[in-house]
């Protein structure tokens, strides 16, 4: 019997850990959209610095990753992310938000990437790209 008040439960999605790595990213955007060479960016110092979303970037002025595209692209069939109409700026939806919080900061697969996301999202894209450049110059292509 379903009481009255009860809601309908959402069927836990299993995200991979770079899919998790950017709701974090759109989650610390608090509800803005962020663009997607500002995903690309974050996701290739996070793939550099911590290793395991094991992304495959090619060098451009900033490090283009197919496979982060299609993260999104599921992200966003999935309910968890929205995308403009051009396709070139995401924000986290409520069930992403409720996703997200799901995973424990505890966990240090989650707490550190986010961190340094948090620490990263400020920045605009330029000041994202000059750190590529003088940090990983063999994966920038003028």
């Amino acid at each position: 019997m379903r009481w009255l008040g009860e809601r309908r439960r959402k069927a836990v999605v299993n995200l991979d850990l770079p899919e998790v790595w950017i709701l974090l990213i759109l989650k610390a955007a608090k509800g803005g959209w962020v663009r997607l060479d500002k995903i690309m960016a974050i996701m290739f110092l996070l793939e550099r610095v911590f290793g395991l979303a094991r992304a495959r970037f090619t060098p451009g002025r900033i490090p283009w990753s197919q496979d982060v595209k299609c993260m999104l692209e599921r992200l966003v069939s999935l309910g968890l992310a929205e995308a403009l109409l051009q396709g070139d700026a995401y924000r986290l939806t409520e069930n992403g938000r409720m996703t997200v919080e799901r995973y424990s900061m505890k966990d240090p697969r989650i707490r550190y990437p986010y961190a340094s996301i948090r620490f990263f999202i400020e920045w605009d894209i330029n000041a994202l790209a000059e750190y590529i450049l003088v940090n990983y110059p063999e994966w920038v292509k003028s």
